[in-house]
């Protein structure tokens, strides 16, 4: 047990944000930042802050004094980051600069863990490690790379976490893929799920879990955590469906390129790692939230 020690995570509001969070107080004296208001944000371990205001983001800072920072703060919707690239650059660039210039200012923080994604890479081949070459083909992953190098140039000891697809049950009970799939069939609306996009999902729980573990470890530098298991996004959803008793009625197959965003829709965005601890089995994806 790390009680002693403090974690701060950003982005409370997010899917992968709330996981870490919930993961992060069974073992540490945990607190973590928002942006909107929730009934559970009720007390000192929350803070609601806003990434344009410096001064703000240091004030949590020296507050909490966190010996781990986890950055999972992100503006991650793609079609949302091409309409709006300067916000998408705001949040995911610039706001990353400034919670990197807050931990290396505290004098607290041991590491510096940041959350990006499976879209530093252009998902022409797939099956991705850690030393493959990023080529983002859309704003989101553009922004999301361009922070990476921010965190690479850091003084401080940093984590850079490439999850695969993340699944499960977020706090508002709205985002993430599983969230969207289920409220549209249970609104009985009908959802298209592309049968020629690819990826590794990983449960939010598996990858909260490892994400704590290797923040604590002496582990620095790049790690993709994904499940061992490839899937179509068509294929995920009927399963992800069948194995919580639900309906696959409202599920229709669809390829890329019958979606207005095609030319910015990556074909095979698959993970894989090189680096101990990083896989998890892809069976719990599938495994109905607790």
């Amino acid at each position: 047990m790390n009680k002693h020690k403090r974690v701060l995570i950003s982005g409370l509001n997010g899917l992968i944000g709330w996981h870490l969070f919930c993961e992060a107080q069974k073992k540490f004296s945990a607190f973590g930042t928002y942006r909107k208001e929730h009934p559970v944000f009720d007390h000192a371990r929350f803070f609601r802050i806003d990434l344009h205001d410096e001064d703000q983001i240091r004030e949590v800072f020296e507050k909490v004094k966190p010996h781990y920072f986890i950055h999972a703060w992100a503006m991650c919707d793609l079609d949302i980051c091409e309409t709006y690239p300067g916000m998408a650059h705001r949040i995911n660039v610039e706001g990353t600069e400034k919670m990197l210039r807050a931990a290396e200012q505290s004098g607290c923080v041991e590491k510096f863990v940041y959350i990006s994604t499976d879209h530093v890479f252009d998902g022409e081949n797939g099956s991705y490690d850690e030393d493959a070459r990023p080529n983002p083909k859309h704003v989101y992953g553009r922004t999301k790379r361009q922070a990476e190098m921010l965190v690479e140039k850091t003084s401080l000891p940093f984590l850079i976490i490439r999850p695969g697809l993340v699944i499960g049950q977020s706090l508002q009970g709205n985002k993430g893929p599983r969230d969207f799939l289920f409220s549209r069939i249970d609104a009985r609306k009908p959802t298209h799920l592309f049968t020629d996009e690819y990826r590794t999902p990983v449960r939010g729980v598996d990858l909260a879990r490892r994400v704590l573990d290797l923040a604590v470890s002496s582990e620095t530098g790049v790690f993709h955590i994904a499940g061992r298991k490839r899937f179509d996004r068509y294929q995920l959803g009927c399963q992800l469906a069948f194995s919580h008793g639900v309906r696959a009625d409202y599920i229709f197959p669809r390829l890329r390129r019958d979606d207005a965003w095609a030319h910015i829709r990556p074909h095979d965005l698959s993970l894989k790692s090189n680096r101990t601890g990083a896989w998890v089995s892809h069976e719990s994806v599938l495994m109905p939230c607790r």
